[in-house]
Order: C-alpha cells, then sequence, then structure tokens
C-alpha cells in the first residue's frame, strides 16, 4: 500500500514538472515582439518591451524556482537592454537582444 501512495505521488511530481511554470507567457510575448519588428511601430514596441518587465517582475518568483541565480538576473538586464535598444528604434539591436531574452529563457525553462 505505501509502496502504491509513493508511486502515486512520483508519478504526480513527474507530470506536473513538464509545464513551464509560466513560461509561456513570456514565450508569446517574445514572439510577439519579434514580429512586431516586422514593419516596426516603436511605440508599441516600447509598451511590448515594458509590459515583458512587468512580466518578469511578477513571475520572478518562479522564475527563481527553476533557474539559478545568473540566468534570472541575466534574464532581467536582457530585458531591460531590450527596452533601451526600443527606445533608440535600432532594429538590428533589437532583434539581438530579443534573441538573447529568448536563449536565456530557453536555458531558464529547459529541465
Amino acid at each position: 500500500m505505501k509502496k502504491a501512495i509513493v508511486l502515486l505521488c512520483l508519478l504526480l511530481i513527474l507530470s506536473a514538472c513538464t509545464n513551464q511554470v509560466g513560461g509561456k507567457e513570456f514565450f508569446n510575448h517574445i514572439n510577439e515582439l519579434e514580429k512586431g519588428l516586422d514593419q516596426p511601430d516603436w511605440e508599441e514596441l516600447s509598451i511590448q518591451a515594458n509590459e515583458l518587465k512587468k512580466i518578469y517582475k511578477k513571475d520572478k518568483w518562479k522564475l527563481q524556482l527553476i533557474g539559478d541565480e545568473g540566468e534570472y538576473e541575466d534574464l532581467y538586464e536582457s530585458i531591460n537592454n531590450l527596452i533601451a535598444t526600443v527606445k533608440e528604434k535600432d532594429t538590428l539591436s533589437t532583434r539581438m537582444e530579443i534573441a538573447t531574452t529568448k536563449s536565456l529563457l530557453e536555458d531558464i525553462y529547459s529541465l
């Protein structure tokens, strides 16, 4: 009986680990930012970049649980760099910073 309970608990824990705790929101937002660069509306991109920062602040505790300190701090720095490149209306730098942000998120969520 105890083995069955332990197995059930393990099964529940392992099946719960397949869910990206808040990751979809980040990735969807990054994809929208990337699409917005095809024909840039810099004001809208600025709003979206700042919204990404709000999402980060809201979900920081989740990132702290699944990533290490360097990863989520680098992500925060990358988001701030993204906001700066959008303010400068620099398409190339913005694309590069989006790629960096996406890569950092993939590293954090690659369990």
